[in-house]
């Protein structure tokens, strides 16, 4: 006896309902509560940086990246916010150490190769199940208000070099690739997130801080291996470790400075914090980047002099906080003036022209001579036979290798960034996130940070804190809607 489809339709629907029901019991059991509560809060991102770290150390990446995948899993199954994809994404780097990188002859074990796998196939699983069952997948590419400036920016720079001899699919490729790392976590945190202000910028102002501290941990792993060799040259060796290098690293560690003066703003007793800002640019000085230092030795001390005016709970301890930082600094300064100064001299001697920046710029000038509109292509510095294919200046490699409309789309989303950040009534998560951008910015001007994929990771990331937090506060500012004009008010502020 057959089944009609009519009889088949209320059972399939009687299995969903049971499925959904099960899901249900799980993700609000009390294990799943507690699950949820764990992976909001800020010991979240400190336990996946822990993992990191632990791996990165030990050199058990494929360990480490298990680990990883078991601690997603377990946030994207129990927490319907898609904030807890950030601090695995954008920590997964890190896993890797010197001896585990080049990949291809790490990867010749199988079973390093079935670790591998099992770590991706969770972590793929895990994100399915949780846009889907959480329902972000109906507006996960949802348009937001830098999606169009990000797709015209990836399009151009991916047409960059038609016309030239140097255009190639795999400059192609590596646009996309760089479209693809602002993009994705832009619109996930943009459209699935769910922002909560303070809350949420503590977890992330967590995350980045947590982050610095697994790279200073390598960076000092490097060092102590290498005798605290402090010599210029040396250093850009011997800390280039697995897909972490000295500038990389540094550009990364830089963004955890202005986070850590986001918690001394608002913590009451928050001024003992400047001594892990200390800590930070002690880092940073270390590993010899000096276009990380330009921005972060300048900065700290505008933001430090900034905070003793504009900070609300516990002004005086942050001032005299502040005075004896400054006073230690300069006492520092002081004593230790001879090696200090040999050291500033060992970092720029025989080296006025940027380790070689001067030269690529006269480079990448003369090619976009001859191809003013589309540029060279981003293969053209490869295709010469160094080892990047970025100008280390974002307005340069645009208009070396995208011409004068790539050029033109970095300056069109510049735009857009700088007006949504001033789009609503200004906060200070909005600020301190806005000095971080400005941070990647003013660091990319003589880097790759803008120009490579996993320092991307850490714009887009920003760059969606600061639309969400220009949402959340149009949305509290706004009055309550009236039962007729509700869907007409959420479309404004959305």
């Amino acid at each position: 006896m057959s089944i009609t489809n009519e009889e088949q339709t209320p059972q399939k629907e009687s299995v969903r309902l049971r499925i959904k029901e099960k899901l249900r019991a799980g993700t609000e059991s009390r294990f799943g509560k507690a699950a949820n509560a764990f992976c909001r809060s800020v010991w979240y991102p400190v336990a996946v940086c822990a993992v990191c770290c632990f791996a990165h150390s030990l050199d058990l990446a494929i360990v480490g990246a298990m680990l990883i995948a078991v601690l997603l899993a377990a946030a994207l199954v129990f927490c319907d916010n898609s904030f807890v994809l950030i601090p695995p994404v954008v920590t997964a780097y890190f896993l890797f150490s010197a001896a585990t990188v080049p990949l291809v002859s790490y990867l010749r074990s199988p079973v390093r190769i079935v670790g591998l796998c099992f770590a991706a196939v969770v972590a793929i699983a895990a994100f399915a199940f949780h846009i889907v069952y959480y329902g972000h997948w109906k507006r996960l590419f949802k348009r937001a208000y830098c999606t169009i400036s990000m797709a015209i920016l990836t399009v151009l720079l991916a047409m960059g070099g038609i016309g030239s001899p140097t255009v190639s699919w795999w400059g192609v490729g590596k646009a996309v690739a760089i479209g693809a790392s602002m993009f994705f976590p832009y619109s996930v945190l943009v459209n699935c997130g769910k922002y909560e202000g303070e809350t949420t910028m503590r977890y992330f102002a967590v995350t980045f801080i947590a982050a610095g501290a697994v790279i200073a941990a390598s960076f000092l792993r490097q060092m102590a291996a290498n005798g605290f060799d402090m010599r210029l040259q040396s250093v850009k060796t011997y800390l280039s470790s697995g897909f972490i290098g000295p500038n990389t690293g540094s550009a990364i560690l830089v963004l955890a400075v202005p986070m850590t003066f986001y918690l001394i703003y608002k913590l009451r007793y928050g001024g003992w914090l400047l001594f892990l800002v200390a800590a930070e640019l002690v880092v940073l000085l270390a590993a010899r980047s000096r276009a990380t230092l330009a921005v972060a030795l300048p900065g700290t001390l505008i933001v430090s002099i900034w905070l003793c005016f504009q900070k609300k709970t516990g002004r005086l301890g942050y001032r005299i906080g502040c005075g004896i930082f400054w006073a230690v600094c300069l006492a520092v300064c002081l004593i230790f003036r001879k090696p200090l100064w040999q050291q500033v001299l060992i970092m720029f001697k025989d080296n006025t022209t940027g380790s070689g920046r001067t030269l690529i710029w006269e480079i990448g000038f003369d090619a976009w001579k001859k191809y003013p509109v589309f540029g060279a292509g981003c293969w053209f510095l490869r295709s010469l036979g160094y080892k990047y294919f970025s100008f280390h200046c974002t307005p340069l490699t645009y208009l070396f290798c995208a011409g004068i409309v790539g050029l033109g789309a970095y300056v069109y989303h510049r735009y857009k960034t700088v007006r949504m950040t001033f789009s609503a009534k200004l906060t200070a998560e909005r600020v301190f996130t806005a000095l971080t951008v400005l941070a990647v910015i003013v660091n990319a001007l003589l880097d790759t940070g803008m120009t490579y994929p996993m320092n991307l990771l850490y714009y887009s990331v920003l760059l969606a804190l600061l639309e969400c937090d220009v949402l959340y506060t149009k949305k509290r500012g706004a009055p309550p809607p009236t039962e007729s004009s509700a869907t007409e008010t959420t479309e404004k502020v959305l």
